[in-house]
């Protein structure tokens, strides 16, 4: 910076010249930049002060940084941080969970069959069986389920994993692009038995099962609020 010259409308104050440096180079906190700019608005001279820190600094970067070829990752980053949406919708949340799930839903239907995955107190014939797939949200989550359709109920058994700090695991049924319908809270415990009406159990074969986090007593909307943390595709055992 020892090329650097006040233009002559500068300003004659020496801390105005730094604050203009510093300004420029966007080192002020929050606070300090508020109070430059108000005084921006009144002061010519401060002005021309902040207009020949940014020639300086443009001339420093073009003229004495040796030019560096880019990583080609860098493309590929950058897509990813600027184009990356800030919240993705249930649907796109869910949708890689509906395709994917028969093969481990046949490691599935070998376990339920055996009991090793459901309690025995359950008494569930399961006809239909789900592995549910953690989403990058649910990282850790082994969740399977079964249901028995003449019973008219599903056992959801978290293998492991657990719901963030304040919050519950909610269940719910995907039938289509019809609107979610929760089935009901996940228990504190690793199984959990939901009966189910039989209206809802006739929508089930071909179905989708996910698993949100909400907050205690679960959806205050009716649907999903929180992050789907598991899905997957309800499968005939």
């Amino acid at each position: 910076m020892s090329d650097y010259t006040t233009p002559p409308d500068g300003p004659e104050n020496e801390d105005d010249r730094v604050l203009a440096a510093e300004y420029a180079l966007g080192l002020l906190t929050d606070e300090e930049r508020a109070q430059f700019e108000a005084q921006l608005d009144t002061d010519a001279a401060l002005r021309a002060e902040v207009v020949a820190w940014d020639e300086h600094f443009a001339r420093v970067i073009l003229e004495e940084v040796d030019e560096v070829a880019p990583s080609p990752q860098v493309a590929k980053r950058l897509q990813t941080v600027l184009f990356k949406p800030d919240k993705q919708s249930f649907w796109q949340q869910i949708w890689p969970y509906g395709l994917g799930g028969v093969a481990a839903a046949l490691v599935l239907w070998l376990s339920i069959s055996t009991g090793i995955l459901v309690p025995e107190d359950a008494a569930l014939q399961p006809d239909l069986v789900a592995e549910l797939s953690p989403t990058p949200d649910g990282e850790g989550l082994v969740i399977r389920a079964a249901v028995d359709t003449t019973r008219g109920a599903v056992q959801i058994v978290r293998a492991a994993g657990a719901p963030p700090d304040g919050r519950v695991f909610e269940l719910w049924l995907i039938a289509g692009e019809a609107a979610p319908v929760s089935l009901g809270l996940l228990d504190e415990g690793s199984s959990t038995l939901i009966d189910l009406p039989q209206d809802v159990v006739a929508l089930l074969p071909g179905t989708l099962l996910a698993i949100s986090d909400e907050p205690p007593g679960g959806s205050p909307t009716g649907a999903p609020t929180g992050a789907v943390r598991a899905a997957g595709p309800l499968t005939p055992s």
